[in-house]
């Protein structure tokens, strides 16, 4: 029986593990790679990145769209918070993806609309990482690295794979043991790019674990029309669960009112007004925002963002909030068709590294944490994802709108030049913190 090595990204993270009983660990600890402990085979990754046509980036932009909701949906849990970034999913699995071949790369990709070409999509998430990492008036910052563990690895990683995402995704590429010193390094690199929201993606290394792939997304903006003092002030939220709590309610006034059959919502710009912050409150006061979310698609969330009017002045509350999000996506993924990827016995990462013996790498478990404070100044948000792979055997006179947020409401951080959500997410609770999933 074939085994396999699990990856995890930053925004997104990859990890890789092998069976590893007769390996002992090397007593070096080089903190950059040595390219003499990768091999060059000479034969390239089964992807290339390309110029894409407006057609094709129309379609793919859809499509992520889409599954960005379709990923939420998954998450939804009743009465808690949740956040996801699928920007940080779709680069680190992407990264993953690179080294994939037959089935495995067939719903990996399709996963984001590319089952009938995988380049573009590729070539899509390549945009994506550039457009990240060029956004004005914000402050967003996207890294990409890959952590290879000598003891499991040396010489079997392809330098063809290395080279691709450091040249695509920016990755840095580090080989090391995987000892405490080495996690401790790993999570230290989380913690600075994401500014210190999030402290760290593993809280051990696995005697199994080869690789960590690892994408990180840290966002900061302020508000282009700031909250004035007197416009925070002391209200009530109710929370999912009907209790009323005591809150600070942001008052403001828009000029961007939305609405759809299922929501009614505002865009509140950040500096530079590339990136809004889309509320979108039930219209229906007795659902909640997790059964409005379950009717959403990612089509109905951008045709909600093009119907935005500035015919209205729209009176909006919503209250500072903060809380932390964690999840295992595995099931997530399976059920929307990613499923040999987690197949011990014939995922195919072979465009990664190969073996002499029967040993395959295959992910394990793919973990997504996220940040969020949003205040009178602005919002600061960040995520990490793990995809972990073992080896096993998003004043003139007017009408009025109001939009008050003092019941359970979603949101997005969105890129309004092509409506394509970084964050996306649910307040049911203003507590703190919400945990689904052991993290690691």
């Amino acid at each position: 029986m074939r085994k396999a090595i699990s990856t995890i990204l930053a925004a997104s993270l990859l990890m890789g593990t092998v069976c590893s009983c007769n390996l002992k660990p090397d007593t070096e600890n080089p903190n950059a790679l040595d390219p003499s402990k990768i091999v060059r085979t000479g034969e390239p990754v089964s992807v290339t990145i390309n110029e894409l046509s407006s057609e094709s980036s129309e379609k793919y932009r859809q499509a992520y769209i889409n599954t960005s909701f379709e990923l939420l949906k998954k998450q939804l849990n009743g009465n808690k918070n949740v956040m996801i970034s699928p920007a940080s999913i779709l680069l680190a699995l992407s990264m993953t993806e690179a080294g994939a071949g037959g089935d495995t790369l067939k719903q990996m990709a399709a996963l984001w609309g590319g089952e009938d070409d995988y380049n573009a999509q590729l070539s899509y998430a390549a945009d994506i990482l550039k457009k990240l990492n060029n956004s004005q008036g914000v402050s967003m910052h996207a890294a990409d690295s890959v952590w290879i563990n000598d003891s499991l690895l040396q010489g079997k990683v392809k330098a063809e794979f290395v080279d691709f995402v450091k040249q695509y995704y920016d990755a840095e590429v580090q080989n090391l043991v995987f000892d405490d010193q080495a996690l401790n390094k790993l999570n230290d690199w989380v913690k600075e790019h994401t500014d210190g929201m999030i402290s760290k993606i593993l809280d051990r290394f696995e005697p199994s674990t080869a690789m960590v792939l690892i994408n990180a997304i840290a966002f900061d903006g302020k508000w282009a029309d700031q909250y004035e003092e007197y416009q925070v002030q002391d209200g009530k939220f109710r929370n999912a669960q009907g209790q009323e709590i005591d809150v600070k309610m942001l008052n403001g006034s828009e000029r961007n009112y939305l609405e759809n059959g299922k929501a009614t919502g505002f865009i509140k710009y950040y500096e530079g007004r590339q990136y809004g912050f889309v509320v979108m409150l039930p219209k229906d006061e007795k659902q909640s925002a997790d059964d409005m979310l379950r009717e959403f698609t990612g089509d109905d969330f951008d045709a909600l963002l093009n119907s935005k009017t500035g015919e209205y002045t729209v009176y909006t509350q919503m209250p500072e909030f903060s809380y932390d999000y964690s999840s295992t996506l595995n099931d997530s993924l399976k059920d929307l068709g990613m499923k040999t990827a987690f197949d011990q016995n014939n995922a195919d990462f072979r465009g990664i590294a190969e073996f002499d013996d029967d040993k395959n790498l295959y992910i394990s478990k793919v973990i997504h944490k996220t940040h969020i404070e949003v205040s009178r100044t602005g919002t600061r948000a960040a995520a990490v994802t793990a995809v972990r792979m073992d080896a096993a055997g998003a004043c003139i006179e007017e009408d009025i709108k109001s939009v008050t947020c003092d019941r359970p409401f979603a949101y997005a951080i969105v890129d309004l030049n092509d409506n394509t959500p970084v964050f996306i997410g649910t307040v049911n609770d203003i507590t703190g913190e919400a945990e689904k999933g052991t993290g690691d």
